[in-house]
């Protein structure tokens, strides 16, 4: 009898842990969707910019989707990102281009533009553009179209590449 009420106990109780195991699990999943929406909505606000009514674009920008990547030169993140991009540009072998908007006004401008110049394209980005575009944050990764159009915001390199290797994310993006 005593055994049979300890049975019946312990499997109310474990019964009352995984519902409220499964309860909170909800909660924090809803937490965590909504907490991603609100970011995607916050960077959202950048879609359908056009980057060439702000920036001078390099010859060869014109036929192709790119990478563009927002570094401030005194950043570090922007730095290992930027060097993890021309690690897997020269790893992976991919055509992709990207093209990399620098912070002027950075006390470290000069040596990032000798560090990074040789290796992939730079134009300078003054402080009032970039107040007017919203980029407050380092770095910042978007895929544009062959217009220039931000199609996607992205906060790392392997999300970005991953839209670009996809031809169902691509069109769901308007990337062309």
């Amino acid at each position: 009898m005593v055994f049979t009420l300890i049975i019946s106990l312990a499997t109310f109780l474990f019964i009352l842990q995984l519902y409220s195991y499964l309860e909170c699990k909800k909660a924090v999943t809803h937490f965590a969707d909504q907490f991603v929406s609100m970011t995607f909505l916050k960077l959202k606000t950048f879609l359908g910019v056009n980057l060439r009514s702000y920036f001078p674009f390099p010859a060869g920008f014109s036929q192709v989707p790119a990478i563009v990547m927002f570094a401030s030169p005194s950043c570090d993140v922007c730095h290992l990102e930027l060097e993890k991009i021309l690690t897997q540009k020269r790893i992976a072998d991919f055509s992709i281009p990207i093209l990399c908007f620098v912070e002027r006004e950075d006390r470290n401008y000069d040596n990032f533009i000798q560090e990074f110049g040789n290796k992939l394209p730079l134009i300078p980005a003054d402080k009032e553009t970039l107040v007017k575009l919203q980029i407050s944050s380092f770095p910042s990764l978007f895929i544009i179209d062959s217009n220039g159009v931000i199609r996607y915001p992205g906060h790392f390199f392997k999300e970005i590449l991953s839209v670009l290797q996809d031809r169902r994310k691509m069109a769901r993006y308007h990337i062309q």
